[in-house]
C-alpha cells in the first residue's frame, strides 16, 4: 500500500525551484540548474527512499516512497529527480535507486493519474513601451499581491518599504516570458543574459541590483517559499536595495513563474 504524507508540499517546488541572486552576495543553491529529461515516470527499487525537499542528503525529509511505486518525474537537479507523487506534493530522490519505467508492463495496484486541465495561453505583456505610471494601479492583481507581502515582510523586520519602479517591472515581465517560451528555470538567460546584463540592457542603471525567481500556484506560495529560503530572504530584506520590479506569467509548468528584481538607485 502506498504511504500518504501527512501534508502537502506547496506546489511547484515551494523549497526547491527557487534561485536567488544579488550583484554583492553569493545566494546559497543558485548553481543548481533544473532540467528537463525524456524519462516521465520511474520504478523505485529501494527498499524505502527518502523524499526531500532539495538534490542533496542535507535537504529535510519530507516521507518516503516504496520498492515499486511508480512516480511521475517533473526533471533533475544535479543527479536527483524532481518527482510529482501521489498525493499531489513535490518533492527530490536520488535517482540512483530508480529505473525508468516501462509502459508496457505496469503494476497492478498503479492507478492512472488524471489528465491535467490545460492552463490557458497568457496574454503576453506589451514591451513596446516601457510604462510612465508608477502606481500600483498598473500592477497586475498577482504582482501587487506579492508587492503587499514583500512590504509586509520588510516592515515586520523594521525596514523601509521598497519603491515600485515600473521600469523594472517592465524587465521583470520580460524575463519571466521568457523563461516561460523558453522552457527554462534559471537566472542567465539565453535570450538576454545575467540579470544585471539585462536591467543594462534596457537602460535601466543601479549601484546594486538582485533577481529572485521562483515557480508556484499562487502568490502566497511562492512567497512562503522564497522566505523560507536564507538567500531569497537576504534579497527581500536587503536594506542596501530600495527599488523592485515584479513579473509574474503563468506557466504550464508550474502554474506561474515569479520574477523579482531589485535595484538601488
Amino acid at each position: 500500500m502506498k504511504k500518504r504524507f501527512s501534508k502537502l508540499i506547496p506546489l511547484i517546488l515551494s523549497f526547491i525551484l527557487v534561485l536567488g541572486i544579488g550583484s554583492s552576495t553569493p545566494v546559497y543553491g543558485a548553481r543548481s540548474v533544473f532540467k528537463w529529461i525524456n524519462i516521465s515516470k520511474i520504478e523505485i527499487t529501494a527498499y524505502t527512499l527518502n523524499v526531500r525537499t532539495g538534490p542533496g542528503t542535507q535537504f529535510p525529509v519530507i516521507g518516503q516512497v516504496k520498492r515499486g511505486q511508480i512516480i511521475d518525474v517533473i526533471g533533475a537537479l544535479d543527479g536527483w529527480y524532481v518527482v510529482h507523487l501521489p498525493d499531489n506534493s513535490v518533492g527530490v530522490l536520488s535517482s540512483t535507486y530508480t529505473r525508468a519505467y516501462r509502459y508496457h508492463n505496469p503494476p497492478k495496484q498503479e492507478t492512472p493519474a488524471p489528465t491535467p486541465t490545460p492552463t490557458p495561453t497568457p496574454t503576453p505583456p506589451t514591451e513596446e513601451k516601457p510604462p510612465t505610471d508608477t502606481s500600483l494601479g498598473d500592477l497586475t492583481a498577482d504582482e501587487r499581491e506579492m508587492f503587499n507581502l514583500i512590504n509586509q515582510a520588510r516592515k515586520a523586520q523594521g525596514l523601509a518599504p521598497y519603491t515600485i519602479d515600473m521600469d523594472v517591472v517592465r524587465v521583470a515581465r520580460i524575463k519571466a516570458k521568457d523563461m516561460v517560451e523558453n522552457k527554462y528555470f534559471s537566472h542567465e538567460s539565453p535570450t538576454y543574459g545575467s540579470p544585471f546584463n539585462m536591467l543594462k540592457q534596457f537602460g535601466i542603471s543601479y549601484r546594486a541590483a538582485g533577481e529572485n525567481i521562483a515557480g508556484n500556484r499562487s502568490v502566497q506560495a511562492a512567497h512562503d517559499a522564497l522566505m523560507n529560503s536564507s538567500g531569497h530572504r537576504a534579497n527581500i530584506l536587503n536594506s542596501q536595495y530600495d527599488r523592485v520590479g515584479i513579473g509574474i506569467v503563468p506557466d504550464p509548468r508550474y502554474g506561474k513563474v515569479f520574477v523579482q528584481m531589485f535595484i538601488k538607485k
